[in-house]
């Protein structure tokens, strides 16, 4: 599902009212259904703009056990490259190191 921004909502609106463009040309044009369109119109004309607003709730996101993890394993990874950076830095090779262990 697309989130479209009020601004652009506003000036599809404008265009199928102001400029009277079709519904078809501008879901050509700019890849947004006609069905879309009507219910941007409808809402507009019984709303004004503040009904191009989106209502719906973006639910924070908590992170589960599973993120927690993946989030570790990714810190790991990146302090694993770190050091290997290091390594680089001063002229050893990944090879290198195995003998030195």
């Amino acid at each position: 599902m697309n989130e479209y921004s009020v601004d652009f909502k506003l000036k599809i609106v404008k265009m199928i009212l102001n400029d009277h463009i079709s519904k078809k040309s501008i879901m050509r044009e700019y890849n947004v259904a006609t069905k879309t369109q009507r219910q941007w119109v409808e809402k507009y004309q019984t709303e004004g703009i503040s009904g191009l607003i989106t209502k719906r709730k973006i639910r924070d996101k908590i992170p589960t056990n599973q993120e927690e993890a993946s989030i570790e394993s990714l810190k790991h990874e990146i302090l694993m490259l770190k050091v290997e950076i290091e390594r680089l830095k001063k002229g050893y090779s990944s090879e290198d190191v195995k003998y030195l262990k």
